[in-house]
């Protein structure tokens, strides 16, 4: 999967600097992941979308709704359906 861009609905400043979207790298190294659970809630998905994207927390933070909502579903999205399960695993 290739970097995704997203442009935010709702810019968000930091410092001096206007965000107005985010580019997401695909997660390949360890420290990505690293320190987060097997199980990932919504603020998991908040912190890895954060490192994939190479803004901080104080910036995630500030995501309004819509953004908010994009921001963690493309963070998710680099991982797939996941592992099967059930009777035709």
């Amino acid at each position: 999967m290739q970097p995704k861009t997203i442009v935010l609905q709702h810019p968000v400043s930091h410092g001096a600097e206007n965000i107005t979207e985010l580019t997401f790298s695909r997660p390949m190294k360890g420290r990505d992941l690293r320190g987060l659970p097997l199980s990932m809630g919504f603020e998991h998905l908040l912190v890895l979308a954060g490192r994939l994207c190479g803004q901080p927390p104080s910036v995630m933070e500030q995501l309004e709704g819509e953004d908010l909502l994009t921001v963690v579903e493309t963070a998710g999205v680099f991982f797939g359906s996941g592992r099967p399960t059930g009777e035709t695993a």
